[in-house]
Formats: structure tokens, sequence, C-alpha cells
């Protein structure tokens, strides 16, 4: 039998998935180098989804920069619509008063600037100073290479101090340097690390300060949902000559003397090429698919990092359907995002309680986000309320063990959550409620493969993020896991800075970040 050949297999069609074969196509001709996209499930997108229930239309909760460049060079057309008014607004809960004060971060950083320090003008100095500092290190960004040459090294460390001094630091290390004289303004900054999946405490840097100012600079959703992305980005592909096969599942990368030669399917079959992308859950690739016996052959030491790293949490995401006769936009939801919390301890709480694998349901501690992607994407009204961290494993082995128990902690879990939207947020809320659907970790230990239900892949602390961060590269030969962060936008970018790497520059000159030629 005749063997199939590829240049390129890529496991798994999320946005990274998706933008590795777009951009391969984009470069080589894929009749004469083909490629090929595995998915398991019967659907592309991955976490980038919208679904829909008894009429209802949810979108994923995302927040987008401008991402027309990229669009641009990939020759697809998704309208993108921009947040006028406020990026997000924070809703700092009182219990005992049993109120909250909103504070809104304005879509543009000079309003939101102004803002803040119409608020707090005794800190007029420090929050000029801090947004002065974050542009500075943020434009730095434009001269990272991902695999820097040696004589890159030089230019780099001249350009990027900033990036430099701060690439070991947390976001609670780095926003303490500037000596804010309000707890408030931490507390309204730290909401920036909510988009992490992590705490200001343990969230690097880099990531929130960087990710806070590419925002600040525009913040979209997409006119027809999310959904767009991986339906357009699927159709591009397979335009261009790139195959894709749904509902089908990768069992094995097959190895040959340290170098990835394919891969072998769950009906038997053996795929080969000369380059193999894994796109899926770090755990899953190198603990599963690969092997750690065959990635130690390789580099014990990035074995070694590889088996430390920790997975980012998981999630509840509590989706609400609402009848017509409730005014989301006149309440102020038309923003990205709105979060409300008990206060900068509270995250960390959490966290700490996730990392025992425990959650506590308290009046006195409580951290969410609020959503209403409905608002520019039209259909019935309907909210999405995502907590995070949750830990997985409880949730993973109720499901299994006793459904309907597993049933009623989910409800559990969001009836705390609704009372407390319509207590500090939206007054009389249950009354307006028709549908309520739950997503646990369970469901995206299911639906995603990650043992640990991780809604971010890997933990985007100090020491794996930056020059820091598990190469894309791996040991084994012609292997590359592309893990850039989390998000449309940097999955975007993770699929073109590995076929950047694999072409020998050929799309970004070896540029971490892709710019648009002029």
């Amino acid at each position: 039998m005749e063997q199939e050949k590829y240049k390129l297999i890529i496991i798994g069609s999320g946005i990274t998935g998706l933008s590795t074969g777009l951009a391969w196509t984009k470069i080589y001709n894929a009749v004469e180098n083909p490629v090929l996209i595995i998915e398991k499930q019967t659907v592309p997108g991955g976490c980038v989804s919208t679904f829909a229930r008894e009429g209802y239309r949810f979108d994923t909760v995302q927040i987008i920069p401008d991402v027309s460049d990229i669009l641009e060079f990939y020759n697809i057309d998704i309208e993108l619509v921009k947040f006028d008014n406020f990026y997000a607004r924070l809703f700092l809960a009182d219990p005992k008063n049993k109120i909250a004060r909103i504070f809104p971060i304005h879509s543009e950083l000079e309003k939101f600037k102004d803002n803040l320090i119409g608020f707090f003008p005794d800190d007029r100095v420090q929050i000029n100073r801090f947004f002065n500092y974050c542009s500075k290190m943020h434009a730095e960004l434009q001269y990272l290479k991902t695999e820097p040459r040696l004589y890159e090294f030089p230019g780099i460390l001249f350009r990027c101090p900033k990036i430099l001094a701060n690439s070991g630091k947390t976001y609670k290390e780095f926003l303490s340097g500037f000596n804010f004289r309000n707890p408030e303004i931490y507390e309204i900054l730290d909401t920036f690390s909510t988009f992490s999946g992590l705490s200001g405490n343990r969230c690097a840097a880099l990531l929130t300060a960087c990710a806070m100012i590419t925002t600040l600079n525009g913040s979209y959703r997409t006119r027809k949902g999310f959904i767009e992305f991986p339906v357009q980005l699927k159709k591009k592909f397979e335009e261009n000559g790139g195959q894709i096969m749904l509902n089908t599942i990768v069992e094995k990368i097959l190895t040959d003397e340290g170098k990835a030669k394919g891969v072998r399917l769950a009906d038997g079959r053996e795929l080969y090429a000369e380059n193999v992308v894994s796109t899926t859950d770090t755990k899953l690739t190198f603990g599963k698919l690969l092997g750690y016996d065959v990635l130690e052959k390789a580099d014990s030491g990035y074995e070694k990092k590889v088996r430390e790293l920790r997975m980012s949490p998981s999630a509840i995401t509590i989706h609400v359907g609402l009848d017509d006769k409730i005014d989301l936009r006149g309440m102020g939801f038309d923003c990205g995002y709105n979060v409300l919390t008990t206060g900068r301890k509270t995250h960390e709480k959490l966290f700490d309680d996730w990392s025992k694998g425990n959650f506590i349901l308290s009046d006195e501690d409580f951290h969410c986000g609020v959503i209403a992607p409905c608002l520019k994407t039209g259909g019935k009204p309907n909210l999405i309320i995502r907590v995070v961290p949750v830990a997985a494993n409880n949730w993973i082995k109720l499901r299994k063990t006793d459904i309907d128990a597993y049933n009623k902690e989910k409800q559990k879990f969001a009836d705390f959550y609704i009372s407390k939207v319509e207590e500090y947020m939206i007054s009389n809320l249950r009354k307006h409620i028709t549908f309520i659907d739950v997503a646990s970790p369970a469901t995206y230990e299911r639906y995603l493969g990650t043992p640990t239900g991780s809604n971010y892949d890997m933990l985007p602390v100090p020491n794996n993020f930056g020059r820091k961060r598990l190469k894309t590269r791996t040991p084994v030969k012609n292997l590359y896991h592309p893990k850039f962060s989390h998000g449309i936008w940097p999955s975007m970018q993770a699929g073109l800075q590995v076929v950047d790497m694999i072409s020998g520059r050929k799309i970004m000159n070896g540029n971490a970040s892709f710019k648009k030629r002029r």
C-alpha cells in the first residue's frame, strides 16, 4: 500500500492549527507541498466557537485587538466591531454593605488614563509614569525575535531594556514599583490580569502589561460571532489547497531516531510527514501523543521542564438566556467585559484553593466575569458568567461516577453566581431568566482533550513566559509545539511563527510579532 505523505501535518484545528495551515499555503503550493490538519471534533475552532440552544446564540467571551493586518495577509474578510466606550467595568463589591463601586475602563488608553487621574488626582504623576513606561515597553516588542541568531542578540539587548528588566517579575511586583498612593488603583489595574487566567500575584508582568496596551489601542468583537474565525480560516485554507480531516483522532506521534515522521490515527492508519506541528494541550502532546520516554531521550532538560509545568486553571461558564424585557444595553453591558469581585485578595484566595484542588462558594469572597456578547452579535438577549479558577479533578470524577450529583453541583454553582450578579449588578435578574446551560471543567476536558480541563494551556508565569517559555521547536527533530500565548490574536501569531521557523523566516523574517510589509 502506498504511504500517505505530507510536507506538514498539524494536530488540532483551533485557531493556532488553522493559522499554521493557512500560513503554510501562503508561501507554499499546497499541491506540491501538501499540508493536512487533523481534528478530533466534527467542527474546527477549539475554544473559539458559538453554539445555539433554545433559540439563543452563545458566543465565546473573547476580546481581541485590531487583527486586520493578519486578516489582510490571509485574504480573509471578517467584520470587526469596536468597543467605542468602555473596554471593561470593574464592580468592586462590598459584602458588608451589599453595594458595589463601579470603575469604568475606557476603550482608549488616553481616556482611561484621564479617567484614572480624575478618580485619583493625588496619583497623577504615578499614573502618567505607569502608562508611559508600559507604552514604551510594549513598543519594544517589535524588536524581539522568535529564535534570535547570535548576531541579533546585541540589538535586542540595546532596544528592549524594559522587557529584559521585567521578564522575571509578576504583574503585582511590576505594579508595586510605581508606588501608587491609593490602593484602589492596584484593584483597577489588576483587572487586566483577569484575562490571563491568573491573579496579578502570579501572572507574568510582560503578558499583562503589554496585553493591556494592545487592547487599549482598540478592542473588538466580531459582528457575526467568533465562530467566523474558524469558519473563514478553514474555508480559505481549503481554497488554497490544504486538506483537513474532522472527527479523526491522533493516537500517536511517530518518530524514528529522534525525528518526527508522522502520526498514527485511532483507526490504525499511519500518515507520514516531513514536519509535525501539535497544537493540542502541552501535557497531552508530550505525555500521551509523543511519550515522555521519547522526549527524555531527545533532551532530558526539556522533558523535565514539561513534566514540571503547571497547566492553567479550568473554568465554570454559565450561559444565561434572558427574556426580551431586560435592557442590558441600558445597564451598560455593551462593553468587552464586566468584572465582579470582592477585592484584590479574593482572586489570590481562589488561586490558593485551586492549587489545593478546592473551590469556595463564599458571600465574602467571589470573583467572576459577566459578558453580553449579544449586544454586538445580535440575537436574543443573553449573559455569560465566567468563573476562573476552578480545579478540574473533582468535576471530572463526579461526572464519570454520578451524573445526577454532577448536574446538581453545576446548578448549585450557577445559582450562587447568578445570585451575586443579581445582588450587585442586575436587580431582579432571575425574573428574566428563561434558560441556563453550565459548562464545567469536565466539559472542557471532554471537548478540548485536556487532562486538567485547562482553558489557557500552560500557566503564563514568569519562569515560563517570554524567553523562558517552553520552546516551540522541540528537541525531537521536525516536531513543533507553538504556544505563543492564549487568545485569538496570540494563536494566529503562533501559527505564523511556527511556519516562519520551518520555512527559514519566509513570513516574518524571524520576528516574534507579525508586521505588515509596507
